[in-house]
C-alpha cells in the first residue's frame, strides 16, 4: 500500500454555528492527492502561548479540494482572531472561531500548507502559520511554525489519523 501525504487543520467545534465552508485546492500529482481521500482528525500542540486544538478535514474521493478549518486556542482558552473583518471571515469558514486553510500541496508522502493570517495574542500582530507533515499509513505527523514579518514566533507539533476512507 502506498503512503501519501496529507495535512491540514480543522477543529470539530460548534456545529450549530455553521456557514458554508470554502474548499481549498490541493496542489500535487493525482496519485498523491487520491491517497488523501477520506476524513482525518487529530490535534496540535506547542508555541509560546501554549496553543493547542483539534484538527479535522475531509478530502472527497475523485476531487482535488479539501474542506477543513482549524481552531487555535491560546493559553487563555479563547480562540484566536482572524485578520479578516468578521463579515468577510464568516463567508469562508464553517464557524467564526475557526481559521481557514489557505494552501495545501502534496508531494509523495509530504504535505505542506498554511493557514489564513490571524491576530496573535503574543504580540497583537498579524501572523501566519505554516505546516509540514509526513504520511505513514493512516497517520500524518509533522511540525508547524508561526511567523510575523519573517521571524518564527512559535513552533509545535501536530498529528492526524484517518477516521474514514470516503470510499477510497
Amino acid at each position: 500500500m502506498r503512503q501519501a501525504p496529507l495535512v491540514s487543520l480543522a477543529v470539530v467545534f460548534a456545529l450549530g454555528c455553521r456557514t458554508q465552508s470554502v474548499p481549498v485546492h490541493v496542489e500535487g500529482d493525482p496519485v498523491s492527492i487520491a491517497w488523501l481521500a477520506g476524513s482525518w482528525t487529530g490535534e496540535y500542540r506547542g508555541g509560546s502561548a501554549a496553543r493547542s486544538g483539534s484538527l479535522d478535514f475531509t478530502l472527497r474521493r475523485g476531487t482535488d479540494s479539501l474542506y477543513g478549518d482549524v481552531t487555535m486556542v491560546g493559553s487563555t482558552g479563547q480562540p484566536l482572531r482572524p485578520a479578516d473583518p468578521i463579515d468577510v471571515h464568516r463567508s469562508h469558514v464553517q464557524a467564526p472561531q475557526r481559521l481557514r486553510i489557505d494552501f495545501v500541496a502534496v508531494h509523495a508522502d509530504v504535505v505542506q500548507g498554511n493557514l489564513e493570517p490571524y491576530v496573535s495574542p503574543d504580540c497583537e500582530c498579524i501572523v501566519v502559520t505554516t505546516f509540514v507533515g509526513q504520511v505513514r499509513g493512516d497517520v500524518i505527523a509533522g511540525i508547524f511554525a508561526t511567523r510575523n514579518a519573517g521571524h518564527v514566533m512559535a513552533e509545535g507539533r501536530w498529528e492526524m489519523h484517518r477516521v474514514g476512507d470516503d470510499g477510497r
